[in-house]
């Protein structure tokens, strides 16, 4: 038997990388004057929400440094920005009281009750009586980032309510909910001992 050796992988031109971005943005109604570099400009500022090192980006990109920081790079000074809010300069450090508390999540069922239905449904793999389903991971990771929303919306409704209490959202059920004025209860006692004096010389 012979076995015929593997294709080698040919170069991909220019013009035919051009017209398939083009094709790509142009579908979902995307105007740009950058076509094949479109991307060189996210994946730096991706990089660079990481903390990646600009020096480090620029050598795997192989630009200059006049480049990476005219075209590509964002003009953001983070660390001063970081440094001018109270935090450290190094980047994904950040603390709020409010988030070591979780509210439960029949809470945020209640809140979107849509999602909180597909969310018990792709638990429990079924889309209706008797038609099981197999959830994707694109499926579970929407569902999981609303739910998210709806507990970090929870949690900053608290203090949101104290500083604006006649907002016309406040009259949504869930306000009225004895889950959530349990969890209110909580969130401000948290909140109360973070600015405790006494509490904050014992953190440094």
């Amino acid at each position: 038997m012979k076995i015929k050796p593997p294709r080698q992988a040919q170069k991909w031109s220019y013009p035919s990388h051009r017209e398939s971005i083009g094709k790509a943005l142009s579908s979902p109604g995307i105007r740009s004057n950058k076509k094949t570099h479109i991307n060189c400009g996210s994946l730096t500022r991706m990089a660079g929400n990481m903390c990646a090192n600009v020096d480090q980006i620029r050598r795997q990109g192989r630009w200059n440094y006049t480049t990476i920081k005219g075209a590509y790079h964002t003009n953001l000074p983070r660390e001063l920005v970081r440094s001018m809010a109270g935090f450290p300069t190094y980047g994904r450090f950040f603390y709020l009281a409010r988030a070591a508390l979780n509210p439960l999540t029949s809470l945020c069922k209640k809140l979107i009750p849509a999602i909180g239905e597909w969310h018990d449904r792709l638990a429990a793999k079924d889309l209706s009586p008797g038609v099981p389903i197999q959830p994707t991971v694109d499926e579970n990771a929407f569902v999981q980032v609303i739910m998210m929303f709806g507990k970090t919306f929870i949690q900053d409704s608290v203090l949101m309510m104290e500083l604006h209490p006649c907002y016309p959202i406040r009259q949504h059920s869930i306000f009225s909910d004895p889950a959530y004025l349990s969890f209110r209860r909580n969130i401000l006692q948290i909140e109360a001992l973070e600015h405790d004096p006494a509490h904050t010389l014992l953190q440094q």
